[in-house]
């Protein structure tokens, strides 16, 4: 495995060996690497969860099982157990794919009632706050989205309003079309980058009108972390100041971080030949309601990335970059 780039051992890793894992037992699979440089790369395909990295549900699951998956992570992100009258009211019990999702997550309870998160890294949490606070952004992020998927199936939201949704109020953002007073203030390209950046951390593919909120989110998110206050009010400053700008100008920093894809947004990546790299090269040379076959894609994909890709991986990017396009 040593052999394998470091992108691919990891995700070898996640995907075959452990869904959950502790940094320091991760950087066995990266003898010659930084911490730095492993968690650079990280983030791509694990999520941080009370310390430990858990392989991105996308990775394991094709369907509605990884927004299911995400939902229990991100609730085990908030409290180390969950009431089993909740949880299974998510995941049924009569799920095929209930143990596959749950048991490497957590175990379940009989005497409380609940199921607890299978363990806890604090010595990370301690180590790299830095990276704690990306991964906070990140879930803040991800919970918007899971919040739009609940709510764009009404049937499951009147099921489980009043027992399964979190009680948080969810407002639809309102594109600001003049520009604030605070705008971005001249030599702050490296925040606005940073803050802009992490919109794509936790999705991919964004509307403007996510990355809008996100941005407004971002922003409190900063603002109320009282730890390293001046970088993080710097950051929050920016935050606030792109989402204020009209969007033609927003535009113009987007297109640092991410490819414009009919005004959808698609998160950069350094790699240039990569299945999502190829597709949006496909999407953007056609029409905006033009169709893109999987015969198109999978030509292209031989024809610069010349290897084979599996329906696993073909599904993954494709639902990543078609979900708001």
């Amino acid at each position: 495995m040593l052999l394998l780039p470091l992108e691919e051992r990891l995700k070898k890793w996640f995907t075959e060996v452990s869904e959950v894992n502790q940094f320091d037992a991760l950087k066995h699979l990266a003898p010659t690497y930084s911490d730095e440089e492993i968690l650079k790369v990280l983030p791509e395909y694990a999520y941080l969860v009370r310390g430990l990295w858990v392989c991105k549900s996308s990775f394991l699951f094709d369907d509605g099982h990884a927004s299911k998956r995400d939902r229990v992570l991100l609730e085990f992100t908030k409290r180390d157990s969950i009431p089993s009258n909740i949880l299974d009211a998510w995941i049924r019990q009569d799920d095929p794919k209930m143990k596959k999702i749950l048991f490497p997550l957590c175990k379940r309870r009989g005497i409380l009632k609940d199921y607890k998160f299978i363990s806890a890294d604090l010595s990370f949490l301690k180590r790299y706050p830095h990276i704690v606070n990306e991964q906070e952004c990140a879930w803040s992020s991800r919970e918007m989205t899971i919040r739009e998927s609940l709510e764009m199936c009404s049937t499951v939201a009147r099921k489980t309003k009043n027992s399964t949704r979190p009680n948080v109020a969810s407002k639809e953002p309102h594109p600001n079309t003049s520009k604030g007073r605070d705008g971005p203030a001249q030599g702050s390209d490296d925040l606005v980058q940073s803050v802009l950046s992490s919109v794509f951390t936790a999705n991919k593919v964004r509307s403007m009108q996510a990355i809008v909120r996100d941005l407004r989110q971002l922003a409190a998110k900063y603002a109320s972390n009282r730890k390293d206050g001046s970088k993080l009010q710097a950051l929050s400053n920016a935050a606030k100041s792109c989402a204020s700008l009209p969007h033609d100008e927003l535009k113009k920093s987007l297109l640092l971080v991410a490819a414009d894809v009919h005004d959808v947004f698609v998160a950069k990546n350094e790699e240039k030949f990569t299945l999502r790299n190829v597709i949006i090269h496909l999407l953007r040379q056609k029409e905006r309601n033009a169709t893109l076959t999987k015969q198109e894609i999978l030509a292209a994909a031989a024809k610069h990335i010349k290897r084979e890709i599996s329906e696993r991986e073909y599904h993954q990017v494709w639902n990543g970059i078609t979900y708001f396009y």
